[in-house]
């Protein structure tokens, strides 16, 4: 590759698995954030030179205004790593919003989000498995003999399924669409319209919620079975209020970013790889 040296600014586990995973491919890699000691903006500065590809996290940020950096004791605000590129850069990042966008073009700073449809669809395969290991921490009988419901069939709520009915569990999922009910039934699951979640919600021992919208409310709530749990693997504005839950004694168990968390290595060489795919595509084309 034309670009050999990575500076890897803020970020979780994934982006030390990153890292790795680079080096390993002949790469210099240096990493910023990433660790409680190495936070000092001046050391930045030093590790930026023209040619260094800088890759941000994913997200890239929780505020809009500064570098998702949880390791970090410092804050590194997103202008500050603008300010310190040129167009000979390159940024890659997940979920660049559209201001970070707009800056790093006014700047000519070529710029690439990995997280497109392909890593999604692989990262919800990701997620999945991480929603299987919260399962198995909470419960207390055997996976087959519960009663498991999905609310959603996204990419998330379609991969959770899956591994749940490989696994031999009783899954019923519930959609509002009927192209979603049908293909959930296809792959083997006890298929149900949204609407009828309240009236059902007494027979799951756990509810994945992986729609990013209060779908599960107060009379849903109130026809839980007392020891069952809600795994809230949506974004806000989430799928249940959490003093909602609360209220009705439900134990509301909160799981967002279960790929950094659970599958942290996998998630990062898959980073990894689309960053290099990117690299040997624009190859390709010159």
């Amino acid at each position: 590759m034309k670009y050999n040296k990575f500076v890897i600014i803020g970020g979780d586990k994934r982006q030390k698995y990153l890292g790795e995973y680079l080096k390993k491919l002949g790469n210099s890699v240096d990493s910023y954030g990433l660790y409680d000691w190495d936070d000092d903006t001046e050391r930045l500065k030093a590790l930026i030179t023209p040619n260094s590809v800088i890759i941000l996290p994913l997200p890239v940020s929780k505020n809009g205004k500064t570098v998702f950096m949880p390791f970090s004791k410092r804050e590194l605000p997103l202008t500050r790593v603008i300010g310190l590129l040129s167009n000979e850069n390159k940024v890659f990042g997940g979920m660049l919003s559209d201001e970070l966008s707009f800056a790093l073009n006014e700047k000519k700073i070529p710029f690439y989000d990995y997280y497109d449809s392909v890593f999604i669809e692989e990262n919800a395969y990701l997620t999945a498995f991480g929603t299987l290991k919260i399962i198995l921490e909470h419960i207390d009988f055997a996976l087959p003999l519960g009663s498991f419901a999905i609310t959603g069939y996204g990419r998330v709520g379609r991969e959770t399924a899956e591994l749940l009915k490989k696994l031999s569990c009783n899954v019923t999922v519930f959609a509002r669409s009927e192209e979603a009910l049908t293909k959930s039934s296809l792959q083997g699951c006890n298929a149900k319209k949204l609407c009828e979640l309240s009236s059902q919600a007494d027979k799951f021992d756990i509810i994945i919620n992986t729609v990013p919208h209060r779908i599960i409310d107060a009379d849903t709530l109130k026809n839980l079975k007392p020891d069952c749990k809600i795994i809230e693997l949506a974004s806000a504005p989430f799928g249940v209020k959490p003093e909602e839950a609360e209220k009705y004694s439900v134990s509301l168990i909160k799981a967002p970013g279960l790929p950094g968390k659970y599958t942290a290595k996998t998630a990062g060489e898959l980073i990894g790889k689309k960053i290099v795919k990117t690299f040997q595509e624009e190859e390709k084309d010159e």
